[in-house]
């Protein structure tokens, strides 16, 4: 099945689906640390004057590549994280009101499945591999998958994962996630098949 890769919809004119971490949910590492269960729920801001989008069953918010659901949408896709959970978040308006029990999606683990040899990517043309001991990776262009990475995770857990070695780190869902998300008209996210995708496409009109 395909993996189609998973952006903000920017075209989507309803209401604004960014969201900013406050310095609370910036400190705990939230985008690639695994979080603890007790402590307090991440928090953010969004770009909205109030948040009532977010009192729809199906909704969600984006930070960067990482999203915010309802508990709705967390009930359909928790069975299906790779190297992930969904931990408790707060959105906040500019206004200070807030909707609570949401979730966002707490990624610890990525999953290293790019087929570098059928895959475009951006380089170094002078060959450098590493700057003051950081190394640098791959900077997408489009995407093809190791079939035998994927052979060796059960289906059923890897419906979502974040792609590993490349310096964005892009999410992408099964086909499986692709169609409940129609099914349940989630607005505020546009997906493309990683075979077709080319950078910059997500900033694209339809």
């Amino acid at each position: 099945m395909m993996n189609p890769i998973i952006f903000p919809d920017y075209e989507l004119e309803d209401y604004d689906i960014d969201l900013t971490p406050t310095q609370y949910t910036a400190d705990t590492d939230w985008d690639f640390k695994k979080q603890t269960f007790g402590i307090k729920p991440l928090t953010f801001v969004s770009d909205n004057d109030n948040v009532e989008f977010l009192q729809q069953d199906y909704a969600l918010a984006f930070n960067g590549n990482k999203f915010v659901v309802t508990k709705k949408i967390k009930e359909l896709l928790e069975d299906g994280l790779y190297g992930s959970q969904f931990f408790p978040a707060v959105i906040q308006d500019e206004n200070n009101n807030s909707v609570e029990g949401l979730w966002a999606l707490n990624t610890f683990q990525r999953l290293d499945c790019v087929d570098f040899k059928r895959s475009q990517y951006f380089m170094p043309g002078d060959g450098t591999t590493e700057i003051d001991g950081f190394a640098i990776r791959p900077h997408m262009s489009n995407y093809r998958f190791r079939e035998d990475v994927f052979d060796a995770i059960p289906e059923s857990e890897r419906l979502i994962f974040q792609v590993g070695n490349t310096t964005t780190g892009e999410i992408f869902f099964h086909q499986k996630v692709v169609d409940l998300f129609k099914k349940h008209d989630v607005k505020g996210i546009r997906f493309f098949k990683a075979s077709e995708y080319h950078v910059g496409d997500q900033f694209s009109r339809f």
